[in-house]
């Protein structure tokens, strides 16, 4: 008489015979790593960001190029050799103000209506970032000694 099997445990695992390798041939080449079908094969998106803000009149976009600013179908491109320096603020009720200032002083700005009050945080933090990644890859003099 011989005992019952347990369906509720484990079976030991039985060793498997390994079979013989040759040490003068070089393992089977492996297939190539293929990417996730689910991960496009983008770049990074941290290495080149934008900022878009827009309403029905105007719009204010901060790319890899520079600031632009639109009014009701009129543009004007800043390159970022050209800016100064780039400010914002809000602008009384949900409104985003940025100004651009240029070597001369002369400063342009524009000013988008945001939805609601958190809206207009959202524009503050991306623009904040992404001002933060532009205006700090230029090149900075060394600061001044005596």
């Amino acid at each position: 008489m011989y005992p019952e099997p347990n369906p509720y445990t484990n079976p030991q695992p039985q060793p498997q015979p390994h079979p013989q390798q040759n040490p003068y041939l070089s393992p089977p080449p492996r297939p190539p790593a293929q990417p996730h079908p689910y991960v496009a094969p983008y770049a990074d998106p941290h290495a080149n960001p934008e900022f878009l803000a827009a309403d029905s009149r105007s719009g204010i976009v901060v790319d890899e190029t520079g600031v632009t600013f639109d009014f009701e179908g009129q543009s004007a491109e800043f390159p970022w050799p050209d800016i100064q320096s780039v400010h914002s603020r809000p602008g009384g009720g949900h409104r985003l103000m940025v100004a651009v200032v240029l070597p001369g002083g002369k400063f342009y700005e524009c000013v988008v209506k945001a939805r609601n009050r958190a809206t207009l945080e959202h524009w503050f933090r991306d623009l904040g970032h992404v001002l933060h990644v532009y205006l700090g890859r230029r090149d900075n003099p060394p600061p001044w000694t005596p």
